[in-house]
């Protein structure tokens, strides 16, 4: 009897812990990014790196940098991946494109060498939150961002890879997504 159940329980269990397919950030095809929220949709929001001991002209560059419409962005497969990327401009962000469909949650995680130097948001094409997205606003070090897509339809969002520093440019780290639901 144990046998057999487990020989019934043991696929299902591999099947849920399946490795994320690993892909090269290069790898991914180039999408139209969200649009330049400047606050984020979050009141008295500002850039992570505008903080004591970075230099003016060090933050001027970044500004000047992020004055695009929008967002460079990649698009992720469905399913759970691992994303080996780095940060490769002056501006010091980059987004991932992700079709979650209804129901399903999408999480997203970076790890690094210097994990607290990352921040994670959830955005829409507008660049701005919407129901079912979360993030971590207080810096915790944990570089980390949800979606649970509450619609009745495939919905589109973006997570956004920024830094906490004015120059990280050729930082690498793995961004992490997984799926849960449907």
């Amino acid at each position: 009897m144990r046998t057999a159940l487990c020989l019934l329980i043991c696929p299902a269990l591999a099947a849920q812990t399946a490795a994320p397919k690993e892909i090269a950030g290069k790898d991914l095809p180039s999408v139209p990014g969200p649009f330049v929220d400047r606050y984020c949709g979050v009141p008295g929001y500002h850039d992570p790196a505008a903080g004591p001991g970075n230099s003016p002209i060090q933050m001027q560059m970044r500004e000047a940098a992020r004055r695009g419409p929008s967002i460079p962005a990649r698009a992720l497969p469905e399913g759970p991946v691992a994303v080996s990327d780095a940060i490769g401009s002056q501006a010091g962000w980059k987004a991932y494109q992700v079709q979650v469909p209804p129901g399903a949650k999408v999480h997203a995680r970076i790890h690094s060498a210097h994990d607290a130097w990352f921040v994670v948001r959830t955005v829409n094409r507008m660049g701005s939150l919407e129901e079912g997205m979360l993030r971590n606003l207080i810096g915790t070090g944990n570089p980390e961002a949800s979606y649970t897509n509450p619609k009745k339809e495939t919905n589109t969002i973006f997570f956004v890879v920024d830094t906490t520093e004015p120059d990280v440019n050729g930082e690498p780290y793995k961004l992490s997504v997984d799926w849960t639901g449907p």
